[in-house]
C-alpha cells in the first residue's frame, strides 16, 4: 500500500538590529503620533519535496521514489509606512515656526510623589553606528543628545525636516512602570509657554505595549479632541530582532493662558439708592484671534443693572454687546472677533462698562462680584477660559433701607390689659425665639430688640421655661391675645412693631 511522507522546512533570516527608537510626537498645535517603523525585509525560502514506497505484485521487489524538489522564493511584502514616526514642534494652527533656535525638547525621570514633577534628565547612549531606519526617515538627533536643539534643524535643508526631534532609548528602559515627562522649553522671551506631557509604560506584551499619556499643564493632547487631557495607547513592538518605533499621543500646545480677565469698579463702598460702575477688562493674551466671546457676570444681592448704560470697546474702536439678564446673572456677548497676533503684547484690550443700582436688599449680601469669560481659538477652534475675577464692594447703611426693628417686652400682667403700668415689673432673662430660629434674651427690665429685619409678618414665641412661677397672663382687652405663647407682628419697610409678652404668677394650685 503506498505510503506518502511530505518534508517542509521554513527558512527565515531577519535583519540583526536590536535598537529602541524614541519618538515623540509633540507640536505647538499639532498632532504628535506613535508609530511603528517597517522591519527589514524578510526573504523566505520553502524547499518541498515528497517521497513514496511501493510494492509491485505479491512477491514483487520494493521500489522508493523521490519526486523533484520544488523551491519557491519571494519577498514579503513591507508593512505600511509610519505616520509620523518623529516627533515635530508647530504653531498652534499647524503650522511651522518661523524660527526653531533656542527650543529645547528633553526626555526627563518623573519625580514626587505623584511623578508629575521633572526629575533628572533621562541619561541615553551615544549612537556608535547608522541606524537602520525606515525609506525616507531622516534621523535629525544624530548625536543622541537630551535635550535637543531644534534648531540644529535650521541647518538640514530641508524645510519638511524644520521642528523634528527623535530620541533613541535603551530596549530596558522601556519596562512596566517607567515614567517619563517630555518637555519642550521654549527659548527666554518666547510668548509659547512650556509644555509637559507624562508618559506611563503600564504593559509590556511580546508583541505590543501599553502607555498612558497625561496631559500636565491642563491642554489637549490633541487638536480635534479640546477635551483630551489623558489617553491610553496601545502599540504594536516588534520582536526583539527588529527595529521598534515608540512615540506619544496626538497633542497640541499653545499659550497656556490665553486670556485674561480683571474687574474693578469706580468705588469701594457703597450705600442703599446709590450708583456704582463697574469695568470688565479682556486681554488676548495668545497670537490667534477669539470668536464667540462671551463675559458671565454675577451681581451682588441687591445690586440690579442699568441696561441702558451698558458699553463695549475693543481697543478705541466701540464694539457692539448682547446683553441677556437673568435675575442676578448677566451675560455680555462680543458681536464681533477679540483680534490676535504676533507679538500678542500688541492685541487690543476689550472693555466692557455698564453701571448698577444699589438696592436696600444689597444690606444682605456680601457685595461679591464675580466675573468670567470664555471664547474660540480661530486657529484651532479650543475654548478658552479664564475666571473668576472677583471685586469686593463695601455696603454701608445709608439713609434708605427696607430693614426695620422689632421690640417687646416681658412683664408681669397685674390687671389684665396687656399693656405694661406703673408697678408692673418686667420679667430679667426672658427668652423669645423668632421663626427663623434666633434666640432672643430680654434684660433686666424685661426688655428686647431685634434691628435689621426683613419687613413682612413675624412670630415670636415666648420660651416658658425661662420664666418660671409664670404663665401668660389673660387679655381682657385683646381676646385674640388671651393666654397665647405667640405674637405676630407685620413690619413696615423700614419701620418698627411692638411684640409683648404679659405673664402672670401661678395661682395656688394651678397646673403648670
Amino acid at each position: 500500500m503506498p505510503n506518502f511522507l511530505d518534508h517542509s522546512r521554513l527558512i527565515l533570516k531577519r535583519s540583526p538590529v536590536a535598537i529602541a527608537l524614541v519618538s515623540v510626537g509633540l507640536n505647538l498645535g499639532m498632532p504628535l503620533v506613535l508609530a511603528q517603523a517597517p522591519e527589514t525585509v524578510e526573504t523566505i525560502t520553502l524547499l518541498n519535496r515528497a517521497e513514496a514506497s511501493y510494492q509491485i505484485g505479491e512477491n514483487g521487489p520494493a521500489v522508493n521514489t523521490t519526486s523533484n524538489p520544488v523551491s519557491t522564493g519571494f519577498d514579503s511584502p513591507p508593512p505600511p509606512p509610519p505616520i509620523d514616526p518623529f516627533g515635530r514642534v508647530l504653531g498652534c494652527g499647524g503650522e511651522p515656526l518661523e524660527n526653531y533656535s533656542g527650543f529645547l525638547v528633553g526626555l526627563y525621570e518623573a519625580a514626587g510623589p505623584l511623578q508629575t514633577e521633572i526629575g533628572a534628565l533621562l541619561s541615553l547612549d551615544p549612537l556608535t553606528g547608522p541606524v537602520p531606519l525606515p525609506p525616507g526617515v531622516v534621523n535629525v538627533n544624530e548625536d543622541n543628545d537630551n535635550p535637543f536643539d531644534l534648531g540644529v534643524t535650521e541647518t538640514l535643508g530641508n524645510p519638511d525636516l524644520r521642528g523634528q526631534f527623535n530620541f533613541f532609548l535603551r530596549p530596558d528602559q522601556l519596562n512596566v512602570g517607567s515614567v517619563y515627562i517630555l518637555v519642550i522649553r521654549p527659548p527666554l522671551g518666547s510668548f509659547f509657554d512650556e509644555r509637559r506631557i507624562q508618559i506611563r509604560i503600564i504593559a509590556v506584551e511580546p508583541d505590543s505595549f501599553t502607555y498612558v499619556a497625561n496631559s500636565l499643564d491642563g491642554l489637549p493632547l490633541s487638536l480635534n479632541d479640546p477635551n483630551l487631557t489623558s489617553q491610553e495607547v496601545t502599540i504594536p513592538k516588534a520582536e526583539t530582532a527588529a527595529l521598534i518605533v515608540f512615540s506619544t499621543a496626538v497633542l497640541s500646545v499653545c499659550q497656556n493662558e490665553a486670556i485674561a480677565i480683571q474687574k474693578t469698579a469706580d468705588r469701594a463702598t457703597v450705600t442703599p439708592g446709590g450708583i456704582a460702575v463697574y469695568r470688565l477688562s479682556i486681554n488676548n493674551l495668545s497670537t490667534s484671534s477669539f470668536e464667540n466671546v462671551e463675559v458671565r457676570d454675577r451681581l451682588p444681592l441687591g445690586f440690579q443693572l442699568i441696561e441702558d448704560s451698558v458699553q463695549g470697546i475693543i481697543g478705541d474702536s466701540p464694539a457692539i454687546l448682547e446683553t441677556q439678564v437673568n435675575g442676578r446673572d448677566i451675560t455680555f456677548t462680543f458681536q464681533e472677533p477679540l483680534p490676535g497676533g504676533t507679538p500678542p503684547e500688541n492685541n487690543p484690550l476689550a472693555r466692557i462698562v455698564y453701571a448698577v443700582e444699589i438696592t436696600p436688599d444689597a444690606l444682605r449680601g456680601d457685595g461679591r462680584n464675580i466675573a468670567f469669560v470664555e471664547g474660540d481659538r480661530q486657529d484651532n477652534n479650543f475654548t478658552v477660559r479664564d475666571g473668576p475675577a472677583v471685586y469686593n464692594v463695601g455696603i454701608r447703611n445709608g439713609l434708605i433701607s427696607d430693614l426695620g426693628t422689632i421690640i417687646g417686652r416681658v412683664f408681669e400682667d397685674k390687671n389684665f390689659d396687656g399693656e405694661q403700668q406703673y408697678g408692673e415689673p418686667g420679667i430679667p432673662n426672658a427668652v423669645v425665639f423668632m421663626e427663623n430660629g434666633n434666640r432672643i434674651v430680654a434684660d433686666e427690665n424685661g426688655l428686647f430688640s431685634v434691628t435689621n429685619v426683613l419687613p413682612g409678618w413675624h412670630t415670636g414665641v415666648l420660651d416658658l421655661t425661662s420664666v418660671p412661677g409664670y404663665a401668660p397672663a389673660p387679655n381682657e382687652k385683646f381676646i385674640a391675645e388671651d393666654r397665647t405663647y405667640s405674637r405676630a407682628v407685620r413690619l413696615e419697610p423700614g419701620g418698627m412693631a411692638r411684640m409683648n409678652f404679659a405673664v402672670t404668677p401661678f395661682a395656688p394650685g394651678e397646673d403648670e
